[in-house]
């Protein structure tokens, strides 16, 4: 009986053996078939990214951070991305193609929404400054109270537009000595040049209690002319500011102000000329 009962243990245990090896086994092939199959999944999934029209640009969502922006320009000028693949399309791309058309942005965000959607966030330079474009023939008289619709950005960029925020808020600046009537888009102003008249007008507060209410520039002559009350001061940029201000001062010392009519000229390096 011993003997029988060993045998059958035996046999017990070689089965068990054969059962778990066979599982072993089992469980291999499913592992392996398994990444077989998942790596079928993956090229195919990356194939169907790659080659299937699906994954094509359908869709253009503008969202715009300035309510000047024009949607339907932005929409046309990126009209040469529809049908594009959409994993191919690069940021820089897009963002070149918006700067090459719309002069005065601030900031784009390019983000993709799988399959179709290409999503764009715009935002523009503020508006520094109202315009007001005198005739050549303007000798300096008044400029009217109609609607501005001419602005400059704080890179000097002209813009004409309708949609402008708290528009009166904005200082006026009569551009004077254009050769061409400007162009929306272009550079009109340097910004240094409006760096250097905001500075003047606030030290002519500061330090002499002058209140700026008007701001001439002459275009072609990279100058401009601050009025208060019924003088006018004569600025360029060929010396720096802190120069014209020392010549302001000692003018100052040898003439009443009360004396000047018309203008003050600070231009000049070696004397000051008034009328």
């Amino acid at each position: 009986m011993q003997r029988k009962s060993k045998v059958k243990r035996e046999r017990l245990k070689r089965a068990t053996r054969r059962l778990q090896a066979n599982m072993r086994d089992i469980r291999t092939s499913v592992v392996r078939w398994g990444l077989v199959i998942l790596l079928v999944l993956l090229v195919t999934g990356f194939g169907l990214l790659l080659f299937s029209p699906i994954v094509q640009v359908r869709e253009i969502h503008v969202k715009r951070l300035s309510p000047r922006l024009d949607i339907e320009s932005v929409q046309q000028t990126l009209a040469p991305m529809f049908g594009k693949h959409l994993f191919f399309i690069s940021s820089f791309e897009i963002i070149a193609l918006l700067q090459e058309n719309i002069s005065d942005i601030k900031e784009i965000n390019i983000s993709k929404s799988y399959p179709s959607t290409l999503q764009v966030e715009i935002e523009l330079d503020p508006l520094s400054a109202r315009v007001y474009i005198a005739d050549p023939e303007w000798l300096g008289g008044d400029i009217g109270t109609g609607a501005t619709l001419d602005y400059l950005t704080e890179k000097g960029v002209y813009v004409h537009t309708a949609s402008a925020q708290n528009a009166e808020a904005l200082p006026m600046i009569i551009l004077v000595d254009w050769g061409a009537r400007p162009q929306e888009g272009t550079v009109l102003l340097q910004p240094a040049l409006l760096k250097r008249m905001d500075a003047a007008e606030i030290a002519l507060l500061r330090q002499f209690g002058q209140e700026v209410s008007r701001r001439v520039v002459y275009l072609r002559a990279q100058e401009f002319h601050l009025h208060f009350g019924k003088i006018e001061l004569w600025f360029d940029l060929k010396s720096t500011l802190d120069d014209q201000f020392q010549r302001y001062r000692t003018f100052l010392k040898a003439v009443n102000i009360a004396d000047v009519k018309e203008y003050v000229d600070l231009r000049l390096t070696d004397r000051v000329v008034h009328k």
